[in-house]
């Protein structure tokens, strides 16, 4: 390495791009090495970036921008992109997401901490970004909620170098990252519209121009999808804003709109799924710092501290007011997040600012090494008061080696894959999964879909009608004890007794009775 390629990486960008290869790296090994059925959320947004791959390979690039499947396509497509690059399967989307996320949350996350509080906040911005749990999490899979997280950062340190619409070009490049955010996902609109409104109403609104221009390009760009699937947004935006409050976990429901629980829900979830204590802490301290500062300073020196503050509280409240809830679904106020939590370090002088960055790196590396080896075990400290749910209330999460749907790479549907490639080697090319019997126990016929794509055999389907010759395989999941003959291998996703069954060119009427065909 050249020595002004070293003096480069020792910069606060050097630092941050070299952060977000060691994060791509760490997910490109992950996805060699994980085999699993993924989650439902994940493989249906995975199997709809592989339908957009059939539609673009026949020629048809609008495709996706025609369709509605309940979510804006632009994630979808940079899968399907993707596919075409690394191979028509799950792990090709998943590091196709990573390649262009990955690299503008970090740049969001640093432009917005340069500009509030220098260039060291934006450095450690981006690495506190990269740090977060969820956000490991989500790059392990196929979900929007990443991607738009880092379409809300990218945005948001657009609108703050534009200077309040003063700068129009930049105001421009505002509007085109505003209007492609839309297409990650609806919800998008409200982690950015409190920045919005706040730039605006503090100087904004001098500068017409570049509030127009802004404005003009973001509905260019997002208008045409949304007025196109006007009704079918509507009504979907309808259900999760006034439909019935679902089932939560168990027979446990989601709190009620009016309730204290329903606006301290995202918080619970902010310290035990998203950010884990250590981080929070940052954050809290950041927000307490912020109001102190801006308590303190006369309103014209407060910088865009209101701009950050005013930001992050609409996002969170506006969420908070949809019935239907997930950890993910406020993950696109990290940008505020991130760089509050870092921007009050700066303030400090000497040995407290240097055992501070050292503190949040010591955090960062393990958070990362617990999330993608598995290590450290799950610890919290609980109140008398705590309760046993998914966010847990009245709990403060220090570390979860389990991460939220992923964390090691898991082998666990390695025995399936290996099945399939078996059959393909006999030249049986085909199979077919029972339907009934790979729907529960942790299986869903989606995700059994996709993973075949990692085989060598075609899965044909989920229906007995379908095995019609040899060159076809049965594949059912039974009870060891109630069919009275060894599987192929046991169920692999849990030891629930259950064994895997194979059958070539039949569906037999009694398992108990019949030879199983194990390649």
């Amino acid at each position: 390495m050249t020595a002004r390629a070293t003096q480069a990486l020792r910069t606060p960008q050097g630092v941050v791009f070299g952060l977000v290869l060691v994060f791509l790296a760490i997910s490109a090994w992950w996805l060699t090495r994980d085999l699993r059925i993924i989650n439902v959320d994940s493989a249906k947004h995975a199997n709809i970036a592989l339908q957009w791959n059939r539609a673009m390979s026949g020629g048809d690039l609008l495709e996706p921008l025609r369709t509605y499947n309940v979510y804006p396509p632009g994630t979808h497509i940079i899968g399907a992109l993707g596919t075409f690059l690394f191979g028509f399967d799950v792990p090709a989307t998943v590091m196709a997401e990573n390649l262009v996320f990955v690299p503008l949350l970090a740049l969001g996350c640093y432009g917005t901490g340069t500009i509030v509080f220098g260039r060291l906040a934006g450095a450690l911005a981006a690495g506190f970004a990269l740090s977060v749990p969820l956000v490991m999490a989500m790059f392990h899979q196929f979900l929007p909620d990443g991607p738009m997280a880092a379409m809300v950062a990218l945005s948001v340190w657009l609108l703050l170098a534009s200077d309040r619409f003063a700068r129009i070009p930049v105001a421009a490049a505002a509007g085109v990252a505003l209007g492609l955010g839309m297409y990650t996902k609806g919800t998008f609109a409200l982690f950015v519209v409190g920045i919005l409104a706040m730039l605006v109403l503090r100087g904004g609104w001098r500068n017409v121009k570049g509030v127009v221009a802004c404005g003009a390009i973001a509905g260019v760009f997002a208008l045409p999808y949304y007025i196109d699937q006007f009704s079918s947004i509507r009504g979907q935006a309808e259900g999760f804003a006034t439909g019935p409050l679902p089932v939560w976990y168990g027979s446990v429901g989601f709190p009620t709109r009016d309730s204290a629980a329903n606006y301290t829900w995202y918080f619970w979830n902010l310290v035990n799924n998203q950010l884990y204590l250590p981080l929070a802490l940052f954050f809290f301290t950041g927000v307490g710092w912020a109001v102190w500062r801006l308590v303190r300073s006369r309103s014209d020196r407060a910088g865009y501290l209101p701009e950050l503050l005013v930001g992050g509280l609409v996002g969170y409240l506006a969420i908070s007011l949809l019935v239907l809830k997930d950890p993910r679904y406020t993950l696109p106020c990290l940008v505020y997040v991130a760089v509050l939590s870092t921007g009050w370090i700066t303030s400090l002088r000497g040995r407290a600012r240097q055992i501070s960055i050292g503190v949040l790196i010591a955090i960062g590396v393990v958070n990362t090494v617990s999330h993608n080896l598995s290590i450290g075990g799950d610890h919290s400290i609980s109140l008398p008061m705590a309760v046993s749910s998914p966010i847990g209330q009245y709990k403060f999460r220090l570390l979860n080696e389990n991460g939220y749907f992923t964390a090691a790479p898991s082998r666990e549907a390695a025995p399936i894959v290996r099945l399939l490639d078996r059959f393909a080697e006999e030249g049986v090319q085909r199979a077919v999964f029972d339907q009934g019997s790979f729907s529960t126990g942790g299986y869903h016929l989606t995700g059994v879909a996709l993973l075949a794509l990692q085989s060598r055999a075609e899965v044909r389907g989920f229906s007995a009608g379908l095995v019609t010759d040899r060159r076809t395989a049965w594949i059912v999941r039974a009870d060891v004890a109630a069919v009275g003959r060894e599987p192929c291998f046991m169920s692999p996703l849990a030891p629930d007794g259950t064994g895997i069954y194979a059958y070539r060119g039949r569906v037999p009427q009694d398992l108990a009775k019949t030879g199983v065909d194990c390649p």
